[in-house]
């Protein structure tokens, strides 16, 4: 579980490097995922605190969504041209 917030923690600093191109405002989005990834640490912390009690079923459930932040992350960090649709899909 620490590997998860060591994780996250990296995502969350390279949501700080995204740079801004041209097309729609990816901002909205950064933000959503930064206020998701603060949220996501508290709960990955509580847990890292009493690992033990948790199935192992729901460490695994943070796991894909830490990997599904990445793939944000990743997608908002490239020079790929987004739509606001899919801006709006991330933030949601």
């Amino acid at each position: 579980m620490k590997k998860l917030t060591t994780l996250f923690m990296a995502i969350a600093m390279s949501l700080s490097l995204v740079a801004c191109g041209g097309g729609p405002d990816k901002q909205p989005a950064i933000d959503a995922l930064d206020k998701a990834g603060a949220a996501f640490n508290e709960v990955a912390n509580k847990m890292n605190e009493n690992i033990g009690i948790y199935p192992q079923e729901t460490v695994d459930e943070l796991n894909e969504l830490a990997d599904l932040m990445n793939e944000k992350v990743d997608l908002l960090s490239s020079d790929a041209e987004l739509t606001q649709e899919n801006i709006d899909a991330i933030i949601a």
